[in-house]
């Protein structure tokens, strides 16, 4: 049966269903690729109204021992029944080390059953990972990526690393994600940030270096050497404890604070709330909570990398700095600390480029085409 048959009465092609089985974490894991599939899982509705179904396929981390004898015990035959049941796309989220080898491993019991695959890269960097890992890793990671009917990039600089990796444009698709309860939430009126809430930078990731916090923190305490004050909320996850010291020995402990894992209507006050939203990552793949951000109408600080180059449009929407550059960081925060109404301006420019380039029914669309793109391939259809 081919992907597309002609109605005899209307002369329109007719698209048959196509069922995709994702792979991804599970079993409560968090973090970006698990929201990423929690997205996708929100729209399920708007993929069946383009004849596309899903079903979820969740693998464990290895951060415990336990979990790779699990794996292997339990996962993979689990997969395998799942290769023999009616499957016309397997989509793989992909991350860096552990991530990777599981999915390695499902795609080649994938690629066995015959199943039309598609490797959806969501780490920094490709060819750090590449590189750093071995060569038979290496070699594995082009196996991966060039053995898959269709490569995904979150950002344009994601894309172009799978680009350099295939050695061909060809099937290689840019999807940003989508940040369905922050745009549904605006949809119903917009609502603001509460009258008694001091004005503060607003932080969400996980509390690891690489997301800047150091350089976060350096900001403020220059910031509060010019006697400029400036707040900072941090939410998420992680251990705060070292943190905690480095706000000490900075000396800002009175204008730093902890809030914790939000979610639902909790974060996106939290974001309503703020002056802007600050993440100085040393490279963003995308970033969810930066789109969720801009939703609420908040200006953004990034940096110039990965997923920022395509959600901040400079001097616009927010401001982009080097990473690793306290000053310059420094800079961003006061012009907005200092200018509340520059700050509403960038928030309302943020709000309406997130309703243009993604909405959730922007990102379906894309998917789709990627899909039925893949399935075409396949049946031979060009």
């Amino acid at each position: 049966m081919t992907e597309a048959e002609i109605s005899p009465a209307t002369n329109v092609p007719l698209l048959r269903p196509l069922k995709v089985l994702h792979v991804g974490p599970g079993f409560g894991q968090r973090g970006g690729v698990a929201s990423v599939l929690g997205e996708l899982a929100a729209s399920a509705v708007l993929f069946g109204d383009e004849g596309i179904s899903f079903s979820f396929f969740e693998t464990r981390g290895f951060k415990r021992p336990i979990n790779l004898l699990l794996f292997g015990l339990v996962d993979i035959p689990r997969f395998v029944i799942a290769m023999c049941q009616k499957v016309d796309a397997v989509h793989f989220h992909v991350s860096a080390d552990g991530s990777f080898y599981r999915k390695f491993v499902l795609y080649l019991i994938a690629r066995s059953r015959g199943k039309r695959t598609l490797f959806h890269w969501h780490a920094n960097n490709l060819k750090a990972f590449r590189s750093s890992a071995g060569w038979m890793v290496a070699r594995a990671v082009t196996n991966f990526v060039r053995g898959s009917d269709a490569a995904i990039g979150v950002s344009r600089e994601m894309s172009q690393d799978l680009e350099d990796e295939r050695g061909t444009r060809d099937r290689i698709y840019t999807i940003g994600n989508s940040a369905y309860a922050a745009e549904t939430a605006t949809k119903d009126g917009e609502k603001t940030a509460r009258s008694d809430c001091l004005p503060y930078l607003a932080f969400a990731a996980r509390f690891v270096p690489e997301k800047g916090i150091a350089d976060l923190f350096a900001a403020i305490a220059l910031l509060k050497g010019e006697g400029c004050f400036a707040r900072l909320k941090l939410a998420g996850t992680g251990d705060i404890r070292p943190w905690e010291q480095m706000i000490e020995n900075l000396q800002i402990s009175d204008r730093v604070t902890f809030v914790g894992w939000l979610s639902g209507e909790e974060k996106l006050q939290f974001y309503r709330d703020a002056r802007a939203f600050c993440l100085p990552s040393y490279r963003e793949p995308f970033g969810i909570v930066t789109l969720e951000a801009m939703f609420c109408g908040v200006a953004v600080i990034g940096t110039n990398r990965g997923g920022f180059l395509d959600l901040v449009e400079e001097g616009v929407t927010g401001y982009l700095v080097a990473p690793r550059d306290p000053k310059a960081l420094a800079g961003s925060i006061r012009s907005l600390i200092e200018s509340p109404e520059s700050a509403r301006q960038m928030g309302l420019a943020g709000r309406d480029r997130a309703r243009r380039l993604y909405s959730t029914e922007a990102i379906v669309g894309q998917y789709v085409q990627c899909y039925r793109d893949v399935a075409m391939k396949r049946t031979g259809r060009q």
